[in-house]
């Protein structure tokens, strides 16, 4: 029978190669294509295409770090690795986070229809609530990494 750690494994790794497909063939594509249909904002194709990039870039930090905390949960490893890969998720999804935050400023300053700035906020909201587990788990290590060091 399959382990639990192999599974979630797997299923990661395929979540990663399906990141790299977005970050190099579908979204560049994407922006391509919108600059052709609509040449008045081709100019946001690059700056759009960098951003795309450095967000799942940060999704792959997250994947990765993931990765690295359920080997070293399953194998007993080191409090001070597991704080490190925690603080690293933690510090790109502030980024995701401040990305959207900024991306909902500008979408409610110039958007006539309530759809897309509700589905923003909803996603928005996800990544908040992501970010306060990780920000709880690294309360938790810091608290069980005092406590070996007392012991």
């Amino acid at each position: 029978m399959f382990k639990v750690e192999n599974l979630i494994k797997y299923s990661m790794f395929a979540f990663f190669c399906l990141l790299l497909m977005l970050q190099f063939l579908s979204f560049p594509g994407q922006f391509r294509y919108m600059a052709e249909q609509e040449p008045e904002n081709a100019h946001l194709r690059w700056p759009l295409t960098a951003l795309t990039f450095l967000i799942i870039l940060a999704v792959q930090i997250c994947v990765i770090c993931m990765w690295k905390l359920i080997s070293n949960l399953f194998t007993n490893g080191h409090l001070s690795a597991r704080l490190r890969y925690v603080n690293l998720s933690i510090g790109a999804l502030s980024f995701i986070w401040a990305v959207i935050a900024i991306a909902l400023v500008i979408l409610l300053i110039n958007s006539d229809d309530p759809g897309l700035p509700v589905v923003i906020t909803v996603i928005q909201s996800g990544v908040t609530i992501v970010l306060m587990l990780y920000l709880a788990y690294r309360k938790l290590l810091r608290k069980s990494f005092l406590l070996k060091k007392v012991v």
